[in-house]
């Protein structure tokens, strides 16, 4: 009975999106709730070391991107919403704080996430989200 009122349930390829949602959901929660229970001087301190002052408006975005966008993400709500704007956070840390390095070692991670990002933002929110139409 479920099925015939959520056919999207019997595609497989409808869970891609939500796989993505989890994994960087969780990658981008851990990530704000370390910044959030963390001491925020050492990061207000490097931020304005890199040119982004005030050091504290931005730590905090940072931190409120990364936190809510993680909820977002796992949720499955303002799915494409959430992907953008963390896609445009780590378009910045490609091209702002990681200029300069090399590709491996330095870069990869960072693509592979905003990469992951573009295709949740493309592909939308898939099964299991509260951003799915019935």
């Amino acid at each position: 009975m479920i099925l015939s009122v959520f056919p999207q349930l019997l595609d497989w390829q409808f869970f891609g999106p939500l796989f993505l949602r989890l994994a960087l959901g969780l990658i981008f929660l851990a990530h704000g709730y370390q910044k959030l229970a963390g001491d925020k001087a050492q990061l207000v301190g490097w931020l304005e070391s890199m040119k982004f002052r005030p050091g504290k408006f931005w730590a905090w975005l940072v931190t409120a991107v990364e936190f809510l966008g993680g909820i977002a993400l796992v949720l499955g709500l303002f799915t494409q919403l959430a992907a953008l704007i963390l896609a445009i956070q780590f378009l910045i840390i490609i091209l702002w704080f990681k200029r300069g390095q090399n590709f491996i070692g330095g870069k990869e991670f960072d693509f592979l996430i905003l990469f992951a990002l573009l295709a949740l933002l493309v592909l939308g929110p898939g099964t299991w989200s509260i951003d799915l139409p019935l």
